[in-house]
């Protein structure tokens, strides 16, 4: 889930995405064409291996796999000062 913040009285726009669970080594944040921010990871299961194929879950509703979320940048910003920080499970861009 992702909230975005455009403050009038700055001229910053952030975005916080959560990603519960997840580090910063596991999110790759890129520029891609001149507009576009993506945002990509893959959160894996923590089921041990060997026991996944024998394991039963009643209930699963954790999303596991590969993400890919892309917002777009407004124009006329400065792509030098996009950055991004990741704490306890939310990335602040």
């Amino acid at each position: 889930r992702v909230e975005i913040c455009d403050d009038p009285s700055s001229s910053r726009i952030t975005a916080t995405l959560e990603l519960p669970g997840m580090k910063a080594d596991d999110v790759r944040v890129t520029l891609e064409r001149d507009n576009l921010l993506a945002i990509s990871g893959e959160r894996v299961s923590k089921a041990p291996s060997d026991q996944s194929a024998s394991v039963n879950f009643p209930v699963r509703e954790i999303k596991y796999g590969k993400f890919l979320r892309t917002l777009d940048v407004p124009s006329g910003t400065m792509m030098s000062t996009i950055s991004a920080a990741m704490s306890d499970g939310m990335l602040l861009v």
